[in-house]
Parts: C-alpha cells; structure tokens; sequence
C-alpha cells in the first residue's frame, strides 16, 4: 500500500514488524482501525508509509512516536527492524525476508502438522472479526500455502484430501465476508475429519475392521 507522500521516504526510515495473535477480536479491530483507519482515517492515511508484507510497515523515523504509541495501546509486539539512512531496496528485501513468515514456514510441516495449522488459519479466519481486506488476505495466503505445500508433498498422506480443500476454499473467492467466514469453518471441520481418519487407519492393523478401530480411538478421547 502506498499513499500520497510515500515518496518522501528517502532517509532515516525505519521498518516494524508486528504480529497479531489470537486474543480479544475487539481490541485487534480497534488497533487495525487505529492503525489503518476504515475510511482513510487511519494514523498511517496522515503520514508517509509502504506496507511492504504483511505485517510489516515503512515509516519515516520522525513518526516512529505516534506509531509506537498505537501499537502499545492496544498491546500489540512488535520490532524495530531496521533504521534506513540511504534508501536501498535491496537492503529493505533482505530485511524483510529474515522477518519469519508463518505461512511460508507451514511449507516444512508434515501432513499433521500442515493440517493443524491450516485448520487454525481457517478457524481464525471463521471466528474473529476482520475487515473485508484483512479477510481476503488470509484466504488467499492459505489458498496460496495448501497450493504449494501439495505441489512440494505430493507423496505425503493426506495430500490429496489437502487439494481438495484448496478446491473447496477457492468457493469462498468473491462471497460476502460473512459467507467466506462460514465457508472457511465448513472447510476447517472438513479438514478436521480427513485427519481424524488418516490418524485413525495410521494406528489399526490390516486384521482390524473400521468399527473396531474406531472404537479403540474413541476409547483413548476419553
């Protein structure tokens, strides 16, 4: 995102990275509407700024007081990342890459740790109050993630159920926020329902039937 005035950022810059975790929806919506405002009313609509990722902010080093003092009301982390004397955009990318990116890390996983973690994003997504961008951003950087993780797994269980839930996100693509929200939570408990069974036929024996493997696995839920 680039505003009027974002050319004025030529020295004595300094990059934030911050992160949003999970606690009160509300509190995160007045931070983001504090922050970046609904209707171009936000602290960084009155200053020169780049959004260079997600979560992570360019501002002049003059405004960093009036910025620090929103993050700090609403008790949102963050870190000071660099202090740019001479603009140099090569130096700003190598920056920003070495800012941990949760989704691109979610590329490692294994196929349980990919599905816990993409049932998260999804519930996250489902659950709290996020402006229609915001909302967007993450259906796509899951979209986007479930994509690339199935092309680099295929050989992984639960890979080809995994395409089949991107199939299925991609319906909530131009839906109202509050049936992509719904559609996210439908995709999640589906997901939910693949692992369970993966984990399941994991830990039976060939001579087992389904039901008694199922009932061996309600036995240890209890």
């Amino acid at each position: 995102m680039e505003i009027k005035g974002c050319e004025k950022l030529t020295d004595a810059n300094v990059i934030i990275a911050y992160e949003l975790t999970s606690g009160n929806a509300k509190v995160k919506t007045k931070f983001h509407d504090a922050l970046y405002g609904r209707r171009k009313d936000g602290l960084l609509f009155k200053i020169p700024h780049r959004k260079l990722a997600r979560g992570v902010i360019e501002i002049p080093q003059r405004n960093l007081g009036d910025v620090k003092n929103v993050f700090e009301k609403y008790g949102v982390g963050y870190k000071l990342r660099l202090t740019i004397p001479v603009r140099d955009s090569a130096q700003i990318v190598k920056i920003v890459k070495t800012i941990e990116d949760p989704y691109e890390k979610a590329l490692e996983f294994d196929s349980l740790q990919f599905s816990r973690f993409v049932t998260a994003k999804l519930e996250y997504i489902g659950k709290e109050q996020l402006s229609s961008d915001d909302l967007s951003d993450e259906l796509l950087s899951i979209e986007d993630t479930m994509e690339k993780w199935v092309k680099t797994h295929r050989e992984e269980p639960l890979a080809t159920e995994f395409g089949y839930m991107y199939n299925a996100l991609q319906v909530a693509e131009g839906k109202s926020p509050e049936e992509a929200k719904r559609h996210a939570l439908r995709v999640a408990e589906s997901l939910k329902h693949w692992t369970v069974g993966y984990q399941v036929l994991e830990k039976s024996s060939d001579d087992e039937s389904i039901d008694d493997v199922l009932k061996k696995y309600r036995a240890t839920k209890k």
